[in-house]
Formats: C-alpha cells, sequence, structure tokens
C-alpha cells in the first residue's frame, strides 16, 4: 500500500477544482484526504498499484486543463497534508466538462442536442434556459447557413440579457472593436488562423477564454490583422457550432454584450486582460487589510470583508480614485500577491489614463518617473508640429518619396489616446503605411503594428529613438523625435523589411524602458517590477520588456486581477489618498 499525493498548483483558485476535490473526498472508496493551499490543491490517497493507477486515470480525465494551472504532479509521500474536510468553494459557472460535452455536442451521440442533459460532476444543466430546445438551435443553425447571419438572446440573472449576433462574414462594430471569431471547427483552426500551440491550449481549456490570434496571410475572407478567437463556451453555442460544422461551416463572426475573458501570455504565464463582471464574477482572494474598505474604479467594486478583497459590479458608482492615480492603484494591485510594496515599480499602458512608469520607495513614497507623451490629436497637427521643429527636414523627404503614408498621417485622428501608448503606436503603425483607409481606428492600426511585428521571425529589429523630453516639468519621450526616427527608417529600409522595423518598435521602446528601471534602481532601489494595462495584450510588447527589464529586475503579474480592471480597483483600497 502507498500513500500518493496529487497535486496541482495554479496562479489563481480554480473553483471546479475544488469541488472536485470535495467530490472525491465524498465518493470514493479509498482512504482521501483533499488540501488547498497558496492555490495549491491536493488530494492524497492510500490504496494497491492497481487502484492508484486507476485513481490516476479519473483524476486525469476529471481534471480539465485550466489556464490557471501551473504545474502538476504525482508523488509518494510519507505523511499527509491534507484532510477530510470539504473545501470551501464559490460557484465555478462551468456549462459542461468531459463527461456531458461528448453526450451533448457530438452529432453521433444519441443525446446530441439535449442541451438540458444532467451532468453529476459540473452540473452544467443549471445554466441552461429552458425555452431553447435542440429544434430551436437547428432553426438558428438553418438561418445562417441560408442567410448567413442569426440574432437571437438568452436571459441572465438579474434580469440581464445575453444578446448574440452570428455572422459568416465580419459584422460592423459601432464601438470600433476588434472583430470577435468564435470556432465551429477546431481541427481546421490552422487553415484559417496562425495560432500557437499553447494558445490552441488556451483555448481548450475550461475557462473557454478569448486569445488574440492572426489570420492566414492573404486569407480570402479574413483581411483584418488581428482577431480575438473563442470556441463554444456554452451549451447552445456547443450545439448550434456542431451543427454547423457538421454543414461545412469553421467559423463564425460573433457580437455579444456579453463577451468571455480576453487573456494574454505574459511572462510564461496567462495573465486576464479584461472580463465582463455580470457573467464572470471574480473569485475573492486573501489579502493583507487594505487601507480603505472599498474602493469602485469603472463601475467594478473591490471591498474587504473577512480577510478577503471581494468584488461586485456596481455600473452607476462614480470612481473613488482620480484617473492620475490610477497606475499607482496598478501598482499596488499588481504587488499585492507578491507582497513587494516597497521599492517597486510599475509599468501602466491602459485605456484609462495616460500611460506611466511609476515606483514606490522604502517609505511607500510614490513618484512618477515617465508619462506618455500628450500628442496632438490630429495627425494635420501633428504635421505641423513636426515642419516646425527639427524633424523638418526628414518630414520633406518623407512627404515627397513616401506620400500615401504623409496623406494618411495628416488624416489621423486620436481623441481621447493621445496620452496613451496606444496613441503612439497607431501614430507609428500610420508612418510605417499599415493603415487602409482614412477610417482607420486607433484599435486597428495597433493590431496592424502588432501583426507586422509578428511576422519578424528572427526577433532582430531597426533600432528606433525614444529618448526622453521634459514637458511642463515631467519626464516624457520626444515623440517628434521617433516619429522623426521612424520616418528616417522607412526612406531607407525596403518595404519588405518593415516588419523588422515593427518588431524594432516594440524592441526598442523595452530596451529604453529597461534603462530607465535601472535609472529609477540608482534613487528608489528598485526589487520587482509589475506590469499592468490593457497595452499589455500585446504580447510582442510584453515579450520584449519581460525580457529586456527582466535581466536585471523580477517581472510581477498578479495572476488574480486583471491587466486593466480588477487590479486597479483592488489597488485603490491601498491608495494613500483621503477621501471626502
Amino acid at each position: 500500500m502507498k500513500l500518493i499525493q496529487f497535486s496541482f498548483t495554479c496562479s489563481r483558485p480554480v473553483p471546479f477544482y475544488a469541488q472536485l476535490c470535495n467530490d472525491y473526498l465524498a465518493n470514493q472508496t479509498l482512504e482521501i484526504t483533499i488540501g488547498y493551499d497558496k492555490n495549491r490543491y491536493l488530494i492524497e490517497a492510500v490504496g494497491t498499484q492497481p487502484q492508484l493507477e486507476a485513481l490516476a486515470d479519473q483524476i486525469a480525465k476529471d481534471f480539465l486543463l485550466s489556464i490557471w494551472l501551473v504545474d502538476s504532479t504525482i508523488k509518494e509521500i510519507r505523511h499527509r497534508e491534507g484532510r477530510v474536510v470539504p473545501l470551501l468553494t464559490s460557484p465555478h459557472h462551468l456549462p459542461f466538462c468531459s463527461y456531458c460535452e461528448p453526450a451533448l455536442g457530438d452529432n453521433q451521440s444519441e443525446l446530441f442536442g439535449e442541451i438540458s442533459i444532467a451532468c453529476s460532476h459540473c452540473h452544467g444543466e443549471t445554466s441552461v434556459e429552458a425555452s431553447v430546445d435542440y429544434k430551436q438551435i437547428q432553426q438558428w443553425a438553418e438561418a445562417v447557413i441560408k442567410t448567413g447571419h442569426v440574432t437571437f438572446n438568452l436571459p441572465l440573472a438579474n434580469n440581464h440579457q445575453h444578446e448574440f449576433h452570428l455572422s459568416r462574414g465580419p459584422i460592423a462594430t459601432t464601438r470600433n472593436q476588434r472583430q470577435q471569431v468564435i470556432i465551429c471547427n477546431p481541427n481546421n483552426v490552422p487553415m484559417h488562423f496562425i495560432v500557437p500551440s499553447l494558445h490552441v491550449l488556451a483555448l481548450s481549456s475550461l475557462e473557454k477564454p478569448r486569445v488574440t490570434v492572426r489570420a492566414k496571410q492573404h486569407h480570402a475572407q479574413l483581411d483584418q490583422p488581428l482577431y480575438d478567437l473563442c470556441f463554444s463556451y456554452n451549451r447552445i453555442l456547443t450545439v448550434l457550432t456542431e451543427i454547423l460544422r457538421v454543414r461545412g461551416i469553421d467559423y463564425l463572426h460573433i457580437e455579444t454584450n456579453h463577451q468571455q475573458p480576453l487573456i494574454a501570455r505574459i511572462n510564461k504565464g496567462w495573465s486576464q486582460v479584461c472580463s465582463d463582471p455580470v457573467t464572470h464574477p471574480l473569485v475573492p482572494f486573501k489579502s493583507v487589510e487594505p487601507l480603505h474598505d472599498q474602493a469602485c474604479i469603472n463601475g467594478l467594486n473591490a471591498y474587504w470583508s473577512k480577510r478577503r478583497i471581494r468584488f461586485d459590479y456596481q455600473p452607476n458608482h462614480s470612481n473613488d480614485a482620480p484617473a492620475h492615480t490610477l497606475p499607482i492603484c496598478a501598482l499596488h494591485g499588481g504587488m499585492l500577491e507578491s507582497g513587494v510594496g516597497r521599492h517597486s515599480a510599475a509599468i501602466y499602458f491602459g485605456r484609462y489614463c495616460a500611460g506611466e512608469i511609476v515606483s514606490q520607495d522604502k517609505f511607500t513614497r510614490t513618484d512618477t518617473f515617465l508619462v506618455m507623451p500628450n500628442l496632438p490629436r490630429s495627425g494635420s497637427e501633428m504635421i505641423a508640429t513636426l515642419a516646425a521643429g527639427e524633424q523638418a527636414e526628414v518630414l520633406a523627404k518623407f512627404k515627397h518619396q513616401i506620400p500615401v503614408s504623409y496623406n494618411a498621417l495628416n488624416k489621423l485622428v486620436l481623441n481621447e489616446c493621445n496620452d496613451q501608448l496606444s496613441g503612439l503606436f497607431a501614430l507609428a503603425a500610420i508612418i510605417l503605411g499599415l493603415s487602409k483607409s482614412s477610417q482607420d481606428n486607433v484599435q486597428y492600426l495597433n493590431d496592424a503594428l502588432i501583426a507586422k511585428s509578428l511576422q519578424n521571425a528572427d526577433n532582430k529589429g531597426h533600432r528606433v529613438d525614444f529618448s526622453l523630453d521634459m514637458v511642463d516639468s515631467k519626464r516624457t519621450i520626444d515623440w517628434a523625435k521617433m516619429v522623426g526616427s521612424l520616418m528616417s527608417f522607412c526612406l531607407v529600409v525596403d518595404e519588405v523589411d518593415y516588419d523588422k522595423l515593427a518588431f524594432g518598435i516594440m524592441d526598442s521602446l523595452a530596451d529604453y524602458i529597461a534603462n530607465w528601471i535601472e535609472r529609477m534602481d540608482e534613487t528608489t532601489g528598485i526589487k520587482a517590477v509589475t506590469l499592468a494595462g490593457s497595452d499589455f495584450a500585446n504580447e510582442v510588447l510584453a515579450d520584449r520588456i519581460c525580457l529586456r527589464v527582466g535581466k536585471n529586475f523580477p517581472i510581477v503579474v498578479n495572476r488574480k486581477l486583471e491587466l486593466d480592471g480588477s487590479n486597479l480597483s483592488a489597488g485603490a483600497l491601498f491608495l494613500k489618498m483621503r477621501r471626502r
């Protein structure tokens, strides 16, 4: 008889794993103990070799891959760590699992389309709308096949509606968002998209997140630089996509008011960029006691209760912290898990305020090292500024030799993101000639720049100038020099090598940031650096910063929190600021 321990280490709590541990404790004939500590789930059992082998096979089937799973081990132990006490659990909202999904989602199954089928493992039937049946789903599938699109609503809790619009062609969005795609035939994904193996595993995970990928070059229908992909994530979509797969449809464009969480690969692990608090409530986590009892940022309210930080959604609540403090909130939120409070720095490149690099010293005093440049809001103003300064000569040459890009720059409009990294990257994309029309928005231009940089296979690029400048007593990037540097490269670099130039923009910025962090270290003493903000969904930039900065400083990413959402709300609980 051997005592064997099965261990699952995660980067954040996985409620379904907790339920599985409790199920094994309640239902197994073997002598089972379970445990949970610091995001590590344990199942321990005593048995004969055949019994333990059967248990291992069962656990392998039950414990579906989670994007938050960091490591799993099986080892023989002498003493138990676990107990015979059930774990505290929170709802996991899993619609299906490895037991019920093949039955209801495989067209060869006798139970295909039975979306209300009960499952003793995931209990996914509790989330199914009773008014929808297989016949209704078939009608929706026929509508897609005959008309190319279908729209339907599914009820949610608290009188919310989950709206779906599925289409075989692109969907025009009013919010200038990236095109969203749901996969019908996972086997044919490589025919349409360039999806790294880790991203394929993430798509198949129990969380069913969205990941950002490129379409295949010269694809007949997919002409956008980047797409957000997901697999079916509820029982109705599972049946619908299976019907369409059989009919030869590999994917659909999807628009919905409640999207799946978007994740990005940062520092060798997955981080959640953002999520919908209505359909994906955040799991509470243990924390040191904060300075405030609650803090609401952008409708997401964080509050301290029973030694844990918890969240609820209050869309009409005003922000409890002003916009200029959000990078500091990101620093506090990012460092919560690591415990590194003093001697820390945060790089915030997000959508809610100006991009900044901030630090905290040994006395917990915060300081801003860098703010992103406040760009003119229109391309015509940028041209006027460049023409009146040191870049006038290179601007004139650029206008003469590359008039298409010059005219696109003249039509550029940045609006609210002129002090964010996305605005600077949109400007860079215009100069590289990545604009297709005057209607291109900032999201498209950023995607085009990222996609172009991803085409660079050798990770080598040109050195773009991101020199510092002092404006209104604040340290910032000299955007005019950066633009002049980029224009100079465009004049001498062959267009087929623009992928190296796009990559060089990301890599050069990362290298400059690494040097700036070293300067901060000389005065503040930096022990760790955290990354925050939605712009780190740009995996090229995130990878280069982790590589460049990570050579000398530990990179900290709090994977329990989002990059640009719950990290701000949780961090605001620790903000040293009096409230009225």
